[in-house]
Formats: structure tokens, C-alpha cells, sequence
């Protein structure tokens, strides 16, 4: 029944060249409210649901079919919009419905070169970006062009030194370039599909690569303090999450919380748990080396609280100034605060802030030869 309920609308779902896009100003939402597309201009808004931060997009009419470049992500996906402009329906399906039509902003110029100007071909790009082009695409607020930036900063102790060399324009396929003699919508849709498909490729095999390789030393610090402001600049929430883990990585907490704090002003609920029990440290939100195993129990303050306990029995141990605790067969690496808590440093315990419970301090004393490997 709902299937059938819904054929109507489908039926009104169709693919439009660019002349006739009905897409209208205000906010779409789906039926069960969960998730929205919020355009202010005719070509630009936001997806937003209620557990993140509101991500910015683009509208590319170039192609054959619409698509929606997601600028944190680094996505650009295919949109059919109906001939009223009251539904839009993407390729998961999912079907919006326009809820709070309201007057379209003036629609801001797309210099040509810049990221805007290329749409999708921006994002079939990045992957392979120079640092000139990484660096314009952020500074035009693309959350992906910032995180291609961290990239490089990442497989390449030059990058910092490379920054500003190469063309800092991207560019379309003649077929792909609206208002011209060579514009063919229904070319630039296959070439489109086959050059995204190869850029997502890249990407996956870099992450295979990543997860495979050792792991690589923290970034200096004149890196993180060349991308720190641009968290701080353009708020994406994708490219400040993978800068606060590379500050937490150099043993920055202080720039680590500053960077999720943007992330969790935007509107993203799992940051905000993440900073508010770090912010109450003020200055004790620093980092002291260990100069032995903890003892007793330490705790979070969650309703759930995870819990922590060293002493006899316990296999933890003390490397370069952190504590190395195996627990259900995974390492936890934890390290000293300034008032004596703990905080979680690896992916399963990150950003967690450990307390020490009173009269759980009972250890034995340690024998010699034991302790540091």
C-alpha cells in the first residue's frame, strides 16, 4: 500500500535540463522528518538533520541529469527534481518534499577557475589536487579542499613547503561547460559518471593504502598551526573532525577541543558530549608524561560510564609518557592531564576524560625489574 501511495509522486519525479529546473527556495524535507534540503539560492543551501552539523551544497546543472555537490563530503550525487518543483528524489531513494517554500537570496558569481565554477569537476579533482588548487577550493569554503590540504600535509612531509605550487584552476570538459557552443548535457553525464567513479576509486584505494601502511608520525606543529585557522575560518565539520584527531595525535588537546568545538557549535551532538567535560579543565586541559602506571579505578562521568582498572592483574604499561592498557583485546592509550585525570588518546576511547574513583588506589608496590618494557 505505501509503494502504491507513493507511484504518484514518483511518476512526477524527472529528469530536467537546466532551463527548466523547478527547483525552488526553502526547505524539502523527507517524510519522517529526520533529514532536509534547505536551498537559499537557486543553486546553493544545506542538508541538515537533527544529529549534525548543516553540511553546505552546490547545485550542478551541467550534466544531463542535476547532481548535488556535497562540499565537506567530497560527493556529488544525482538529484531528479519534479516538473512542480515540489519533490526532489536522490539515487539511496529518498523522496524530500518541499515543507517552507521561502524568497531565494541573490545567487552569489562563480569566478571562472574557482571550485564553484567546475561543480562536479571539482570534486572529480580533489583527489588529485595541487596544493594551489586544494587551497583555493577551501578558501571558497569547500570543506573537502581544506581535508585535501591535511592530505597532503599527511603523505608528504614537503607539502607545507609545495603549498601554492601548481594551477590553482579547475576546469570542465568542453561538454560540461554551460552557456557555450560545446555544451552537451547528455555527453557531459557519461563523461561525468565515469570521472567521478574513477575519482572515488582513488580515494578508496588511498584509504586502503592508509590502513595498510605504518603508522605515521604526528604532524609538526607548523602544519597544524597553518590548518588550525582554516577550521577555524570556514567551520566544515568533516575537514575540523580529522584536524582535531591530528592535534590530539601531536598531544595538542587544548587546539584539538577548539577545533571539535566548531563541530559542535554547527549543530553536531556527539562533539558538543565530546567538549564538555574537557572544557571544564581550563588550564589542567594539558598533556603531563606518566612517570608511572596509574592505579586504582578511573571512570567518565557518562550516565553509562566506562571504567578503567589498574593494579595487580592489570596488563598495562608505560611507553614514551602514556599508558598502554589491553582490554578485550585492544590497546588503550591513555595519558596524564594536568589535574591528574586521564584522557583517552586512541579511536575506541578518544577524547574520553577518566577520573580517578576514591579508595580504589590499592596496588602492590612494584617488584624490581617490572614495569617499563
Amino acid at each position: 500500500m505505501r509503494l502504491l501511495s507513493l507511484l504518484p509522486a514518483l511518476l512526477l519525479l524527472t529528469t530536467l535540463p537546466a532551463a527548466a529546473d523547478a527547483l525552488r527556495c526553502g526547505e524539502y524535507r523527507v517524510a519522517n522528518g529526520g533529514t532536509s534540503l534547505v536551498f537559499t539560492t537557486p543553486s546553493s543551501g544545506y542538508r541538515h538533520n537533527s544529529m549534525s552539523e548543516p553540511e553546505p551544497l552546490w547545485v550542478d546543472r551541467s550534466a544531463a541529469q542535476t547532481r548535488l555537490v556535497m562540499l565537506d563530503d567530497g560527493i556529488s550525487v544525482p538529484i531528479r527534481i519534479s516538473a512542480d518543483g515540489q519533490r526532489i528524489e536522490d539515487d539511496v531513494p529518498m523522496l524530500y518534499t518541499l515543507r517552507r517554500p521561502r524568497a531565494c537570496a541573490v545567487e552569489p558569481s562563480a569566478e571562472p577557475g574557482s571550485c564553484r565554477a567546475a561543480g562536479s569537476y571539482c570534486i572529480v579533482q580533489l583527489p588529485s589536487a595541487s596544493p594551489a588548487q586544494a587551497q583555493r577550493a577551501c578558501s571558497e569554503g569547500v570543506g573537502a579542499g581544506c581535508s585535501a590540504l591535511l592530505q597532503q600535509q599527511l603523505e608528504s612531509s614537503t607539502a607545507a613547503a609545495t603549498d601554492g605550487a601548481g594551477s590553482a584552476r579547475f576546469e570542465r570538459p568542453p561538454a560540461c561547460r554551460e552557456h557555450t557552443p560545446t555544451h552537451d548535457p547528455q555527453a557531459c553525464e557519461a563523461l561525468t559518471d565515469d570521472d567521478l567513479a574513477a575519482a572515488m576509486r582513488r580515494v578508496g584505494q588511498r584509504l586502503e593504502q592508509a590502513e595498510k601502511a605504518p603508522e605515521r608520525p604526528p604532524l609538526p606543529l607548523a602544519a597544524l598551526q597553518q590548518l588550525q585557522p582554516l577550521c577555524l575560518r570556514h567551520r566544515a565539520g568533516r575537514f575540523c573532525v580529522e584536524l582535531a584527531e591530528q592535534q590530539l595525535n601531536a598531544l595538542q588537546p587544548a587546539l584539538a577541543v577548539q577545533a571539535l568545538q566548531v563541530v559542535c557549535d554547527g549543530g553536531r551532538v556527539s562533539a558538543c558530549e565530546r567538549t564538555a567535560p574537557l572544557h571544564a579543565l581550563g588550564a589542567d586541559l594539558r598533556l603531563v608524561p606518566l612517570q608511572q602506571v596509574p592505579c586504582g579505578r578511573y571512570q567518565t562521568d557518562d550516565e553509562m560510564p566506562d571504567r578503567l582498572d589498574f593494579g595487580d592483574g592489570s596488563q598495562a604499561r608505560l611507553h614514551d609518557g602514556a599508558v598502554h592498557l589491553q582490554r578485550d583485546g585492544e590497546t588503550l592509550v591513555l595519558r596524564q592531564l594536568g589535574n591528574g585525570d586521564l584522557l583517552g588518546m586512541d579511536t575506541q576511547t578518544g577524547y574520553q576524560r577518566y577520573r580517578p574513583v576514591s579508595g580504589t588506589a590499592q596496588c602492590s608496590p612494584p617488584r624490581e625489574g617490572r614495569g617499563l618494557p
